[in-house]
């Protein structure tokens, strides 16, 4: 019986081919595996060549060193990571997965990681993978892919269920797709170089498509997408469909240009997309000459539950700048917000730049092709009328049938976001007063007041905050009191500040004051014995320099004593005999070049 088992285990080698680590723990390398698997791997370092499919076991880990190059010689050959897979090169010395014939359908397999797949300790970095049906492909697992070279693979990553992190590899010719996203994925996309893949060119296959099963959720982020030679190859698609399905997709800071389209948004069957788009470039997706198929910017297409915010995107050159549909014919569709001053939330005014996306000369910046009304407040349209506006947007004006888009206010980057009419400071006593007058205000959040009491620029201080009133063309004034200021002696320099609503800021103003340093208090006298029979002790506070005058007053308002004295201390003593009183109540009053007080005093004789 064990001589039949055997027989049937070299048997199921030679017929299968491939080689299943034993999993007991070994940290594998191409060396060691050539020792246990000569029909599958054989070859020196730094060449081997690959006929079949290694699988690595749970418990497993193969490691790869800089400066290997595997030849995979077989469709069904490559890697498939149940464990731990560490193949990590350097820029100076990478690692290189190839087939052994140059075909983008793919030659070999590629690299696989499933559930199992330690994500830790499941990296692929510095490494040229070529010629693979998908170069690396996720299965509920989530690797490392960094700084690699994906060249003439099927696809060049394919996630499902997974939560990668794909930073700073260059993705280039696949024959499908760049970046294939589904089944609930939501990996980080950063940093990427990803273009003219969908060598194919028979359909609508995108550098980075995601969905359409699943709720995925990625962030793509500083990544240039380009193409030049593929005419249907569209820059990211996302698509969401079924109403429990959702997005809550990032597409932020990336480079789209010269593709089919830029980014396309599908919901079908109310899938719900809160999307953000965000600070993308996009510009020239106009290589497809079908206009009615292609050429947006941004195109939000399909149900009402496609809810993307977009801001601060700038859109020029493509066939369309920004359309809006729910398929060919005019219904109810999206609600994209590209911009909406009219509620709370500060991170949707817009600040678009959508400007000469034309098609025969004629613009068509913005087009609403369907029954409900869009936001699209607090944008640059390149032009700084509404009139002129007016004709770079495609909505109810053109036809009765379609939406309204609110373009108004727009902005226009000549108009400073505060208009500043007077900034003014004045010493009150122990504090300063600043005062300044604005004519107009354009997403104004408010002014911080800073000072400073150096001549030492990064010595500035924070002294308040006051807030703005938004966009308003009503004029204003504000006041600020600065009550901290009475250690400070000489020039104390206020700068203005204006901050918008989107966190920039800029100085409008600044204004100079002078302190002497000296706390003012407000003087008091007072008087002992109180009713006095004789002379009399005054203490005194608050007085400045060192002489005042000392008045006594009768019922009747007439002055019967005065004098003046040198002050030594905060004490004077009145002799009695020099005063003409009788019994009765006086006003005693102090005072010096600046200040007074009165107080009461009972004489008794």
């Amino acid at each position: 019986m064990k001589k039949t088992f055997t027989l049937f285990l070299l048997f199921a080698l030679s017929v299968y081919g491939q080689y299943t680590t034993p999993g007991t723990g070994v940290n594998w390398t191409p060396d060691s595996l050539k020792i246990y698997a000569p029909a599958v791997i054989s070859g020196t370092f730094p060449n081997y060549a690959v006929v079949n499919k290694i699988i690595v076991a749970a418990n497993d880990k193969i490691t790869i060193i800089p400066g290997t190059t595997l030849t995979f010689t077989g469709t069904t050959s490559g890697f498939e990571v149940n464990g731990s897979f560490m193949a990590v090169g350097t820029e100076a010395n990478k690692i290189t997965f190839t087939g052994a014939t140059p075909d983008s359908t793919g030659a070999f397999d590629g690299i696989r990681f499933n559930a199992t797949a330690v994500d830790s300790q499941s990296q692929v970095k510095y490494c040229l993978i070529q010629y693979a049906y998908s170069g690396v492909r996720c299965v509920d697992a989530s690797p490392a892919v960094e700084n690699n070279e994906f060249w003439k693979c099927s696809r060049g990553i394919q996630l499902s269920t997974s939560n990668a992190i794909i930073k700073n590899n260059s993705i280039k010719r696949c024959y499908e797709y760049g970046i294939l996203i589904n089944l609930t994925s939501n990996p980080l996309i950063e940093g990427n170089i990803i273009g003219d893949n969908n060598t194919q060119n028979t359909s609508a296959k995108n550098q980075v498509s995601i969905g359409l099963q699943g709720n995925n959720s990625p962030i793509i982020r500083n990544n240039v997408i380009y193409n030049t030679t593929n005419f249907r190859t569209g820059g990211v698609s996302l698509w969401v469909s079924g109403a429990s399905a959702f997005s809550n997709a990032v597409i932020e800071g990336n480079t789209i240009y010269s593709n089919s389209f830029g980014i396309t948004l599908y919901s079908s069957s109310n899938g719900v997309i809160n999307a953000r788009v965000a600070n993308n470039l996009i510009y020239n997706n106009n290589i497809n000459p079908d206009v009615n198929v292609s050429g947006s910017g941004i195109n939000v297409n399909g149900s009402p539950f496609n809810k993307p915010v977009i801001t601060r995107n700038t859109i020029y050159g493509n066939h369309w700048g920004v359309t809006v549909q729910n398929g060919t014919n005019i219904v109810a569709g999206p609600d994209p917000n590209l911009g909406n001053l009219m509620n709370q939330d500060t991170t949707d005014d817009g600040w678009n730049r959508i400007y000469n996306n034309l098609q025969g000369g004629l613009p068509f910046d913005m087009f609403n092709n369907c029954t409900n009304n869009i936001y699209a407040q607090n944008n640059d349209w390149g032009v700084y009328d509404s009139a002129a506006i007016e004709l770079k947007i495609t909505h109810k004006v053109d036809d009765p049938l379609k939406g309204l888009v609110y373009f108004m206010p727009f902005y226009d980057p000549s108009l400073i976001p505060v208009e500043l009419k007077s900034f003014a400071g004045t010493v009150i006593s122990d504090v300063v007063k600043l005062t300044w007058e604005v004519v107009s205000e354009l997403n104004n959040k408010g002014f911080y007041l800073e000072k400073n009491s150096t001549s030492t620029p990064e010595n500035w201080m924070q002294a308040g905050f006051i807030a703005g009133r938004g966009t308003t063309t009503e004029a204003a004034i504000y006041e600020y009191t600065d009550a901290d200021v009475t250690a400070i002696a000489g020039e104390l320099k206020y700068r203005l500040i204006q901050q918008d609503f989107d966190g920039s800021k800029r100085q409008i103003g600044e204004v100079s004051v002078v302190l002497t340093g000296r706390r003012s208090i407000n003087p008091t006298v007072q008087t002992y014995p109180n009713p006095a029979a004789g002379n009399v002790s005054i203490v005194l506070e608050g007085f400045e320099g060192d002489r005042v005058n000392l008045q006594l007053i009768n019922i009747l308002g007439e002055i019967i004593y005065s004098e003046n004295y040198v002050l030594q201390g905060n004490k004077i003593s009145l002799e009695s005999r020099k005063l003409n009183t009788g019994s009765g109540v006086y006003l005693l009053r102090v005072s010096d070049n600046e200040k007074s007080a009165i107080t009461k005093i009972i004489f008794t004789r």
